[in-house]
C-alpha cells in the first residue's frame, strides 16, 4: 500500500473534507509582500508530488521544500530527506537517516547491559547560498509535522514513521517530505497591524480632491436655494474631513459612505454632479484600502511598549483553520480578540529607531504566545512532545489509516493464533492491539489531550520564527539591524518578572541578574553565525533624531531586595516634534543622550532568501553525545 493510496482512504474514512494544507512557495511569499498568490493547496501539491517522479531527481535549492519559487519558510529538515535517494526505505532506515545512535553500557540486577539510545543528526550544507552551515533535524519539526514521535528515551511511539513500522510499510522520500511540507507551522499566517503607512500621499490627494469637488457642488446647490440636498452635502463634507483624520479608518469610512450615499439618492441631485459624486467616492475607498490595517491595539500601553518610535507595528501569527483536538477548534485571541483572528500562535510588536550614524533598525518590544504559555510552564519538554499530554491532529489521517491496517492485520493474526493455542503470542498481539487502540481513539479525536495544541510551545520556537520574520523584512525593506529592548529600557515597567529577564535579557546579551545568556540575543548570536553577520551591543535612538525638540520623562525601578543590581534610572521620549514647544527640551543628532544600547543583529542581503523554519536546537535528547555530522554534496 503507498501514501498515494492511503491520502485518499483517508478522504472516504472521514467523509469530510480534509485538513487546510499548507501554502505552496508563493502562498507562503504572501508573508513576505508577494502580490501573486497561488491557489493550489499544500495537500494538492504533496498528492502531485507522490504521483510525479522523486524530488530528489530534481535539483531543489535548499529550504524551497521541492519548490521553484521561494517560499518565506522552509525546512532543512525537508532537504536532509531527499538526500537519502530513490527508492522506498522502512520506517527503521528512515529513523537511522533522521537520527543518531550510540551504545550506552549499564548495569541491571548487578549484570552489565547495553542500549540504543538515539540523538540528534545534524548535517552541513556543502553548496548553495548556506555552503558550510550546519543544521541540526529538530524534534519539534517531527512532532509538528507529525512524521515521528519520540518518548523520553528516544523510542518511536507515534507519527507516519510508526504507523508505518507497525505495519511494514516502505516509504519513499516524497512520502516523508509530504508531511513535512503538510506542517501546520507552514500553513501560519501573518496580520500586521500599523507599521509604515504606504499610500498615505495618495489617499491625501484623493481626499483632498473629493472635498474640493462635494464643496463645489455645494456652493452650487446653495446659491440655487436647494437647501436640503445642501444639508446633506454638508454633513458628506464633513464626514469626509472625519476620514481624513481618521487615515482611512474603518468606521470613519462607512459613515461616509451612509452621507455620500444620501446625497446621490437625493432627486433633485443632477446627472452630471452624481457622476462626479460617485468619482469622488470610488477615489477616496479605494485610496483607503491600503490604510484599512493601520489600528494598533497596543501602542498606547505604555508598560509593555516604549515611546519615541516610528512606523509601530504589530504583527500576530495564526492558524486560520480548525484544530479539532482542542477543547476550543477555533480559539479567539486574548489580545487581539477585536480582530476576529482564531487560532492566533503569537504575536510581535516592534518599531523603527536609528542608530547615531542614521541607520535604521527593528526595536522588539515584545514576542508572546497567550496560547503556549501555559502550556511551557506546566509541561516538562520531554512531554511537550512525546503526544502524552499533547495531541497533533493534524496529518493524522494518514497515520490512522496505517494504525486501522495494522490492527486487522493483528486480529487475523490472533485468530491464527486461538486456533493454534499459542497464549504467549496470543498476548503479544492483545498487548499491540491495545497500543493500536489508544492510538486510534487519540488519533481519531476520542481523546483530546490534557492541554490544547499548537506549533512553537517553547519561548525560544516562537522567539526564533519571529526573529527571522523580521530579519527577512528588514532585509526586504532596507532595514539595517533588529535589536531587542532591553530589561532595563521596557519591561521592567510591568514590575519585576524573571521570565522577561531571562526571555529579553540586557544590551550585553546577559539574562537574570546579567548573568548567562539571554533567550533572544542567544538566538541573534546564532543567527548571527549562520548568516556570517555580527550581533551585539548597538546604540538606537530614543526618537526621531530628525525631530529636535524632545518631550523627555523618567522611569525609576528597583530590583527585589534579593538582587544586587542598583536600581534602574531610564529616561524615555514621549514625544519629538520639529520646532519649538513648551517644556520640550532641545537635543541634536549627536547628542549621546539621544541613544540607548541594545543588543541586535546586523541584517545582510542573504537574509532577503528563505528563512529556516526551526532552531538549531532541539534535539531527540538532551546532547548526551556529540552527534554524528554528515556532509555530502547536494545534486
Amino acid at each position: 500500500m503507498s501514501l498515494k493510496t492511503l491520502l485518499g482512504l483517508g478522504k472516504k474514512l472521514f467523509g469530510k473534507k480534509p485538513q487546510q494544507s499548507p501554502a505552496t512557495g508563493k502562498e507562503q511569499k504572501l508573508l513576505t509582500y508577494d502580490e501573486a498568490a497561488s491557489k493550489k493547496s499544500g495537500l494538492e501539491l504533496a498528492e502531485q508530488e507522490i504521483k510525479n517522479p522523486p524530488v530528489v531527481l530534481k535539483k531543489t535549492k535548499p529550504l524551497h521544500m521541492g519548490d521553484d519559487t521561494a517560499p518565506a519558510f522552509g525546512s532543512s529538515t525537508y532537504d536532509w530527506i531527499m538526500k537519502k535517494g530513490t527508492g522506498k526505505f522502512t520506517a527503521d532506515e528512515w529513523l537511522d537517516h533522521l537520527t543518531t545512535t550510540r551504545k550506552v553500557k549499564f548495569k541491571i540486577f548487578n549484570r552489565d547491559a547495553t542500549k540504543l539510545e538515539r540523538g540528534p543528526k545534524r548535517f552541513k550544507y556543502d553548496s548553495g547560498p548556506f555552503q558550510g552551515k550546519e543544521v541540526v533535524i529538530n524534534k519539534e519539526e517531527l512532532f509538528d509535522s507529525n512524521l515521528a514521535v519520540f518518548n523520553d528515551a528516544g523510542d518511536l511511539t507515534g507519527g507516519l514513521l510508526f504507523a508505518a513500522k507497525k505495519f511494514g510499510l516502505k516509504l519513499d522520500g516524497n512520502d516523508l517530505g509530504a508531511m513535512i511540507k503538510l506542517n501546520p507551522v507552514n500553513r501560519l499566517k501573518a496580520v500586521e497591524f500599523g507599521g509604515e503607512i504606504k499610500g498615505l500621499d495618495k489617499f491625501k490627494t484623493a481626499v483632498k480632491s473629493g472635498q474640493e469637488t462635494l464643496e463645489s457642488i455645494d456652493k452650487k446647490y446653495s446659491q440655487q436655494g436647494v437647501f436640503g440636498l445642501v444639508d446633506d452635502l454638508d454633513q458628506a463634507i464633513y464626514d469626509l474631513k472625519g476620514v481624513a483624520e481618521a487615515s482611512g479608518g474603518k468606521s470613519a469610512l462607512t459613515q461616509f459612505n451612509v452621507r455620500i450615499n444620501n446625497v446621490k439618492n437625493n432627486r433633485m441631485l443632477k446627472p452630471e454632479d452624481r457622476t462626479l459624486i460617485n468619482k469622488v467616492q470610488g477615489e477616496v475607498n479605494a485610496a483607503a484600502v491600503p490604510l484599512k490595517n493601520r489600528k494598533t491595539y497596543y501602542q498606547g500601553e505604555t508598560s509593555y511598549t516604549l515611546q519615541g518610535g516610528r512606523n509601530y507595528t504589530e504583527t500576530v501569527f495564526h492558524l486560520d483553520e480548525p484544530i479539532k483536538s482542542n477543547a476550543e477548534i477555533l480559539k479567539s485571541g486574548s489580545h487581539f480578540s477585536d480582530t476576529g483572528l482564531k487560532n492566533q500562535v503569537y504575536h510581535v510588536r516592534y518599531d523603527t529607531r536609528f542608530t547615531p550614524d542614521g541607520k535604521k533598525a527593528y526595536l522588539i518590544h515584545e514576542i508572546q504566545s497567550d496560547v503556549n504559555q501555559s502550556v511551557a510552564k506546566s509541561l516538562s519538554k520531554i512531554q511537550q512532545l512525546d503526544g502524552s499530554r499533547r495531541t497533533n491532529p493534524f496529518q493524522a489521517d494518514l497515520e490512522l489509516n496505517l494504525l486501522r491496517n495494522s490492527r486487522e492485520k493483528l486480529i487475523s493474526e490472533m485468530d491464527e493464533a486461538l486456533k493454534l493455542r499459542q497464549p504467549n503470542k496470543v498476548q503479544a498481539i492483545n498487548n499491540e492491539l491495545e497500543d493500536i487502540s489508544r492510538k486510534l481513539a487519540a488519533q481519531a479525536g476520542k481523546r483530546r489531550g490534557d492541554f490544547d495544541y499548537f506549533p512553537f510551545v517553547e519561548a525560544d520556537a516562537y522567539g526564533d520564527h519571529a526573529l527571522k520574520y523580521l530579519v527577512q523584512k528588514a532585509a526586504r525593506e532596507g532595514v539595517d539591524y533588529v535589536a531587542v529592548a532591553p530589561f532595563n529600557k521596557l519591561s521592567f515597567r510591568q514590575g519585576y518578572k524573571a521570565g522577561n529577564e531571562r526571555f529579553y535579557g540586557y544590551a550585553s546579551g546577559k539574562g537574570i541578574d546579567k548573568k548567562g545568556r539571554a533567550v533572544m540575543p542567544e538566538l541573534m548570536r546564532k543567527l548571527g553565525n549562520f548568516y556570517g553577520t555580527k550581533s551585539g551591543p548597538t546604540k538606537l535612538s530614543l526618537s526621531d533624531p530628525k525631530l529636535p525638540y524632545k518631550k523627555i520623562e523618567t522611569d525609576k525601578f528597583s530590583y527585589p531586595d534579593k538582587s544586587k543590581l542598583t536600581p534602574i534610572r531610564s529616561d524615555y521620549h514621549i514625544d519629538a516634534v520639529k520646532d519649538p514647544k513648551k517644556g520640550y527640551k532641545l537635543m541634536f543628532e549627536n547628542d549621546p543622550r539621544l541613544y540607548f544600547d541594545a543588543f541586535s543583529i546586523k541584517v545582510t542581503p542573504l537574509m532577503r532568501q528563505t528563512q529556516k523554519t526551526y532552531r538549531s536546537k532541539g534535539g531527540l535528547v538532551v546532547d548526551i553525545f556529540k552527534p554524528v555530522r554528515y556532509n555530502q554534496v547536494w545534486l
